[in-house]
This record gives C-alpha cells, sequence and structure tokens, in this order.
C-alpha cells in the first residue's frame, strides 16, 4: 500500500462506503498520483513530491465540491463520530451568501447612526443646561424638560434603526445565529471578504482610537478656561467629548459589517459580547442602548436633583441588572440547545 493510499484510508475512514464515495476516493486517488508523477518529473524526490501532493489537497471537504459529493459528506456518519456531530445543518447557496453580504453592506448605515445616537443622547439635555445659565444652582424646569423629550427621542431613534435593521436582516437569521454548515468555498469567501476590507477597517480603526484618545481634550480645555464654579463651559466640554466618542464609534460601525459577514460565515462568535451572542432579537436590542440610557438616568437624576451624593448607586444596581440580563440569556441558550436535543432525539 503506497503513502497515498494510506492517507485516503485516513481520509474517507469517517464517511460509509457507499458506490459514490468510492467512485470519488479512486478519482482523487488518480489526481493525486498524477500530480506526484508531474513533480517527480521536474526532478523532485518521491518522498518530497508525496508530502508536497498530501499538503496541495488538504482535507476532503476542500476537495468536496470539485469531486461532487458535498451532499455525501453531509450525510450521516457511523459509529462514535454520528453520536458527536448529530444531524448536520444545511449548508448555504453561494446566492444566498452574496445577498446576505450585500443586506450588511445595505444596513452598516444604520448600525453606525444608532450606536452613537445613543452616546450623544444626552448632549442636548447637557446644552440646554449650560445655555440656561444656571449649571450650579438648580438647573430651569423648561431646559431639563425639553433635554429629557430631546435624549428619550435619541434613544428612541436609535433603537426604531436597530429593530429597521434587524427586520432588513430577518430572513438571514440562520447565517447569522451560525445555523448553517460552513463549506469550503464559504470558508474561502469570508476569507476573501475579510482581506478585501482589511485596510479601510484598519484605517478607521486607527482613526477611532486616536478621536477615543483626544476626547478628554475638551473637558480639560474647557475645565481650565473656566472662571469658576457657575460657569457652565465644563458642561460644552462634555458635549464636546461625547461627539469624539461618537464619532468613533461611527468610523469603527461603518466598516465593522464586513468582520460580522467574515465571522458570521465562519461561525465565530464574540461571546463576551452580548449585543452579538445573544439568543433573543429582544436582548440584542436592550443591551445596544441598555449602558446609555444608565448614563442618561446618572446624569438626569444628579442635573435635576443635584443628588451627585447618592445617584452613585445607579452603577451598582445597573451591573447587577445587566448580570440578570446575562443569566437571561445564558437561560434562553440552554433551552434551546434543550428543544433542539430532544428534536434530534425525536428524528
Amino acid at each position: 500500500m503506497t503513502v497515498i493510499d494510506s492517507y485516503l484510508d485516513t481520509l474517507f475512514a469517517p464517511y460509509p462506503d457507499s458506490p459514490r464515495l468510492r467512485e470519488a476516493r479512486g478519482e482523487l486517488r488518480e489526481m493525486m498520483e498524477d500530480k506526484q508523477q508531474d513533480l517527480m518529473a521536474r526532478g523532485i524526490s518521491e518522498s518530497q513530491a508525496v508530502g508536497q501532493v498530501i499538503a496541495e489537497f488538504g482535507s476532503l471537504e476542500e476537495v468536496s465540491e470539485d469531486l461532487g459529493i458535498a451532499g455525501e459528506l453531509r450525510g450521516p456518519r457511523f459509529g462514535a463520530d454520528a453520536e458527536r456531530t448529530g444531524p448536520a445543518e444545511p449548508t448555504v447557496e453561494p446566492e444566498r451568501i452574496e445577498a446576505f453580504i450585500g443586506a450588511l453592506r445595505g444596513t452598516r448605515g444604520l448600525l453606525a447612526t444608532a450606536v452613537p445616537l445613543f452616546v450623544l443622547s444626552s448632549v442636548p439635555l447637557l446644552l440646554l443646561i449650560a445655555a440656561s445659565g444656571r449649571f450650579d444652582d438648580q438647573p430651569e424646569t423648561a431646559a431639563v424638560v425639553a433635554g429629557l423629550v430631546l435624549l428619550l427621542l435619541a434613544v428612541a431613534t436609535g433603537v426604531v434603526l436597530l429593530v429597521v435593521r434587524g427586520g432588513r436582516l430577518a430572513r438571514f437569521a440562520d447565517i447569522r445565529e451560525r445555523r448553517f454548515t460552513p463549506t469550503a468555498a464559504t470558508r474561502r469567501r469570508a476569507e476573501a471578504l475579510r482581506a478585501e476590507h482589511a485596510p479601510r477597517r484598519t484605517l478607521g480603526l486607527a482613526v477611532a482610537i486616536t478621536l477615543w484618545i483626544l476626547c478628554a481634550l475638551p473637558v480639560v480645555i474647557t475645565g481650565l478656561l473656566s472662571s469658576g464654579t457657575e460657569d457652565p463651559m465644563p458642561l460644552y466640554g462634555v458635549c464636546g467629548t461625547l461627539v469624539m466618542v461618537a464619532l468613533g464609534l461611527a468610523i469603527v460601525l461603518s466598516g465593522s459589517w464586513s468582520g460580522e459577514a467574515a465571522d458570521a460565515l465562519e461561525q465565530k462568535v464574540d461571546e463576551d459580547d452580548l449585543t452579538e451572542s445573544a439568543h433573543h432579537p429582544a436582548i440584542r436590542v436592550i443591551a445596544a442602548v441598555y449602558w446609555p440610557i444608565v448614563t442618561a438616568v446618572f446624569l438626569a437624576w444628579g442635573l435635576i436633583g443635584n443628588s451627585w451624593d447618592v445617584n452613585w448607586i445607579i452603577w451598582p444596581v445597573a451591573g447587577v441588572l445587566y448580570g440578570g440580563l446575562w443569566a437571561l440569556n445564558a437561560a434562553l441558550g440552554s433551552g434551546d440547545r434543550l428543544s433542539a436535543g430532544r428534536r434530534a432525539a425525536g428524528r
């Protein structure tokens, strides 16, 4: 038995000994031997030629489409491997993959607008309070009410944009939730997409990081220029900081669609990001707006009631509630896996 035969035996061992796979094995053996002979004719030794051939052909999944056995490989397996892998998920057609990529590209503006809106939501409130000229004393009621109305409108607009984006991507839920079997062609498309847009993402991230590093300058500069405790100048500095943070987020998020698409096609999940790994759309929306709303409540409570000495309690309470959101997400994920297991057992 040759080295190529031993390699093919190992390659086809996990799959059923069907007539089509036996035929594909013969085709692959012939292709590999032809390549080996071609390399040896160029003066390469037999052992080097065999090693280069095996390295070039790689795994069976990578050549399955060329051999026309992709459907066979997604079929049921035998023995312990079948128990481990369970029923295979369906694959995704190339046309649908391109439609998914196009949908993410087309909705990138919605995401890049919604998240910065959450950051900027408190800016109107701060500007109106500063414009009222009563910073150290109790702010004017009209300024506070108008600022809170604008704050809630900004948050509501951001939520609506996220909901609209989710609706446009709803038909690709199986891809976004990784409920499919990635093929070699799918992985190659993800790698190409990531490589194609890497320079733009890197540049955008560099600009955003620069903005985030420098975002403390408005607060520092306005603090130095302030004439006293009643001067509203520091509030303008806070607004400038928030604008720089929001601008950095807009730049990063506008270029993040390609990475999101590539991660979905490669079935990579950031488990630390609740907005991406959540098992329910409602949790993803809540996670996206949670901390901006907490920040808005903190500012509103402190400015309206002049209660900066007690409103710090918001942060530990918010942290505990966010932990509860994580627990709810984990419970939903366990329920989904249990249901999937029962469905699989019923088959």
